[in-house]
């Protein structure tokens, strides 16, 4: 028979297992965080600036390259990060933050009126792919990104996010990387699906189950292929093999 101690090692290695760090346990309504109360901490729901676009004057579309960064000698599945409450501050030095700290109760899948990354980050967590856009974005180019996005897998957010440039406004975020985009073109339409296919459920927790928090969903995400996601992008042709250089010198292999 294990003795006490030997039991509270175990338990300690199963949750280690379970969720790559001891924190704030997720997807659970407790008083840490039950998705409701105490989300003023992130997001004032009367500051409208986060989702709205000054004077209505929309960015002019750009031809300017697309932006890959992925974090040097970095391994997804094996990073390890916390939980904190919310009764804590989780402040980011990134824009937009690709790894980091965050809420217990992670959002549900689909598009946002605004959700804040203390909360959308543990979805990239769990193999996310994250759609940002500048309010003033070109809503013709959002469009397309967004049809492409909610048709490639059913664990994505979309959300604005006003940190973005006015050179590039479109983002899509996993964890460890970002894609930045202007115009949704053809060529940006092939780099963001091998974005997707790459990075989609390359995380260090590869989980499918929906989110407690729902503040301002406003469109939940739809199956694709199944609540897997086995199948990335299954209606998007497969993209060539070329190589894209990109404005920073940089390449992607697509």
């Amino acid at each position: 028979m294990l003795g006490k101690c030997e039991l509270f090692v175990g338990l300690i290695c199963l949750v280690g297992v379970n969720y790559g760090y001891m924190g704030a346990m997720m997807g659970q309504i407790t008083t840490c965080d039950d998705g409701k109360t105490g989300i003023e901490i992130d997001w004032d729901p009367n500051d409208f600036s986060v989702f709205t676009c000054p004077n209505r004057i929309r960015f002019a579309r750009r031809e300017v390259d697309p932006v890959l960064f992925e974090i040097p000698d970095f391994n997804a599945r094996t990073d390890q990060v916390g939980h904190k409450c919310v009764n804590e501050k989780i402040v980011y030095k990134e824009v937009p933050p690709l790894r980091g700290d965050h809420r217990p109760n992670w959002p549900r899948y689909g598009e946002y009126l605004y959700v804040p990354p203390q909360r959308w980050l543990h979805n990239l967590e769990h193999g996310t792919i994250v759609l940002l856009y500048h309010p003033c974005t070109d809503l013709e180019e959002l469009q397309k990104l967004r049809h492409l996005v909610t048709g490639c897998l059913w664990r994505h957010i979309v959300t604005p996010y006003n940190r973005l440039s006015e050179q590039r406004p479109l983002a899509l975020v996993a964890w460890g990387a970002k894609l930045e985009l202007n115009l949704v073109d053809e060529r940006s339409i092939a780099m963001a699906v091998a974005f997707i296919r790459k990075h989609a459920r390359v995380a260090p927790e590869d989980i499918s189950r929906d989110g407690i928090y729902d503040h301002y969903l406003m469109v939940p995400a739809r199956i694709v292929s199944d609540q897997a996601d086995s199948k990335i992008c299954p209606d998007f042709l497969t993209v060539s093999t070329t190589t894209t250089p990109l404005s920073n010198n940089a390449t992607i292999h697509l």
